[in-house]
């Protein structure tokens, strides 16, 4: 974990995983890139942590972080697998019924 901040109990660990991963959830329009240092930042992880949870490059998480990267469907599928996450297609018009497609 991330030395600049205070030793967290187990307990407040897991409440905080559970805080991101609601927020996570309720809005599945975040951007990647807004995701994944969500989860790194909040979770208290540096960039160095992140990147031997994955297997993907720091210098990548870097550039994702800050909009500059274009990862693949695999390494987004690296960066979210270790919280449970996975990546998802969601309507960009909200909720609402599909057209009848004559089936």
């Amino acid at each position: 974990m991330d030395r600049r901040f205070a030793e967290s109990s187990p307990a407040e660990q897991v409440e905080r995983r559970r805080e991101l991963l609601m927020r996570i959830q309720a809005d599945p329009t975040l951007p990647i890139e807004q995701v994944v240092s969500l989860l790194r930042r909040e979770l208290r992880f540096t960039r160095s942590e992140y990147s031997r949870l994955t297997g993907v490059s720091r210098r990548v998480i870097q550039d994702i972080e800050h909009g500059r990267g274009n990862p693949t469907l695999r390494t987004v599928e690296k960066l979210l697998a270790p919280f449970g996450l996975k990546l998802a297609v969601v309507s960009s018009r909200g909720p609402r019924s599909l057209p009848d497609m004559g089936h």
